[in-house]
């Protein structure tokens, strides 16, 4: 075997290792930028230092005020915006399950309705097999 193969082999392998590590780096770049940009007032956060908050404000120079403490005695520190480890909960979130709620409630209604009406119409079949039987059998002798 040629050694000229040997070098291609190993060039390709190192080339394959170096992909390897940075295409997932810049993924959970992209990510960690991302969420960054949805940061506002009300998204419920982890820092680093886990410490669990809500942000109340957000500033110009990449600080964010966050109450640590409860809504009724709050503590509110000023952290940096890279000091967020973790978005807890974002306030956009709670108003899509609503909409999702809604519709379901609505279709068991629907249903019902179906159901009872299905239900009327197996009771006027009994009424009518019941009154052609015993009636009819007497009439007839």
């Amino acid at each position: 075997m040629p050694s000229w193969v040997i070098y291609v082999f190993i060039g390709v392998i190192l080339v394959g290792m170096i992909l390897l590590t940075i295409i997932p780096q810049k993924k959970r770049q992209k990510q960690q930028q991302e969420m960054m940009n949805s940061l506002t007032v009300g998204t419920k956060i982890m820092t680093i230092g886990r410490l669990v908050g809500v942000i109340v404000q957000v500033n110009a120079d990449n600080t964010l005020h966050v109450n640590v403490g409860t809504e009724a005695q709050p503590t509110v520190i000023v952290i940096d915006r890279n000091a967020v480890g973790l978005v807890l909960q974002n306030v956009a979130a709670p108003a899509a399950p609503v909409a999702a709620e809604t519709a379901p409630v609505e279709e068991p209604k629907a249903e019902e309705t179906v159901f009872v009406a299905e239900e009327e119409t197996v009771q006027e079949e009994v009424k009518t097999v019941e009154s052609e039987s015993p009636a009819e059998e007497e009439k007839k002798d």
